[in-house]
């Protein structure tokens, strides 16, 4: 009994300073890039965010949302249309040398300052187990769905491909130039611009990506809520098998991503996925007031 009562104690004395480590980051703003027009049309405020406090190393991926934004002339710099959905979680780490940055309009050209209200999600792994899922074999499965309990709590879908499933996807996924057109149509996007867009498309349809080799771990995933944070291909022993480069395309419905790894992934490789869990993210405020312009 007074085992289980030190086991409980332990418990509750890690999770407090993890939980302490969470809720002691503070939100500054960072630097601030500004570059404004006249017809409002072109440039935009970037405003960084400068993470700081003890818990700093705990936190892996962040995420924000603004509330409201406005400068001093009473203009407002956040507009969300009303199919917005919240932005992807994106890596973090303390000592990146590039600040997460917050994207608004521009200014009026006689605003001096702006306030900006919202808040930080940040992603703590360490404070559940479950963010981390591992998958053996998978390569011994391809073109087939991974199913855990917990991909179907998250409503995520994973399944490792083959080269000609990959690729046959790839081109099932590729927009038409009649979708470009549509959603070009539904922003207000003009005509010129529009075939301008369509123009780009053509070019990189005609170029094509990479075609995959040997060392090519190729996945499509379905996350319509953005629970994936990363997926990491490991060794038997768990250690994550180095990837020079990865690319993804398509959007969180069906996204393909490509891992080339440095070397051929080994027989006992596995498939590692971190997803983000309501346990395993808490909210900072974000509030900058009277923020000076540049």
């Amino acid at each position: 009994m007074l085992l289980r009562r030190r086991g409980a104690a332990v418990a509750w004395i890690l999770a407090a300073a993890s939980l302490f480590a969470a809720d002691d980051v503070k939100v500054a703003p960072g630097v601030v890039e500004d570059q404004r027009s006249s017809d409002g049309r072109m440039g935009g405020l970037t405003i960084g965010l400068k993470l700081t406090g003890p818990g700093l190393a705990e936190i892996k991926a962040i995420r924000w949302r603004i509330k409201s934004a406005r400068d001093d002339r009473g203009a407002s710099l956040y507009k969300p249309s009303k199919d917005d959905k919240a932005r992807d979680f994106e890596e973090f780490a303390p000592d990146h040398r590039q600040e997460p940055r917050v994207s608004l309009l521009s200014p009026g050209r006689d605003a001096s300052t702006v306030d900006v209200s919202g808040e930080v999600e940040l992603f703590i792994p360490s404070r559940d187990p479950a963010t981390r899922q591992r998958f053996e074999s998978f390569l011994d499965r391809l073109d087939k769905p991974l199913s855990n309990s917990a991909l179907k709590s998250a409503k995520v879908g994973i399944t490792p491909l083959s080269a000609a499933a990959y690729k046959e996807r790839e081109r099932q996924n590729r927009p038409t130039k009649e979708e470009i057109m549509a959603e070009g149509k539904k922003h207000g996007a003009s005509e010129a611009e529009i075939r301008q867009a369509m123009a780009m498309f053509e070019a990189v349809s005609a170029l094509g990506g990479e075609e995959p080799t040997e060392n090519s771990v190729l996945i499509e995933t379905k996350d319509p809520d953005g629970r994936i944070i990363s997926i990491d291909v490991v060794d038997a022993d768990g250690k994550e098998l180095r990837a020079p480069s990865r690319g993804t395309s398509g959007a969180r419905e069906v996204k393909m991503v490509k891992i080339d790894l440095a070397e051929k992934p080994p027989a006992g490789a596995a498939l590692m996925v971190t997803m983000r869990t309501p346990k395993s993210v808490v909210t900072a405020p974000l509030s900058f007031k009277a923020l000076a312009l540049p």
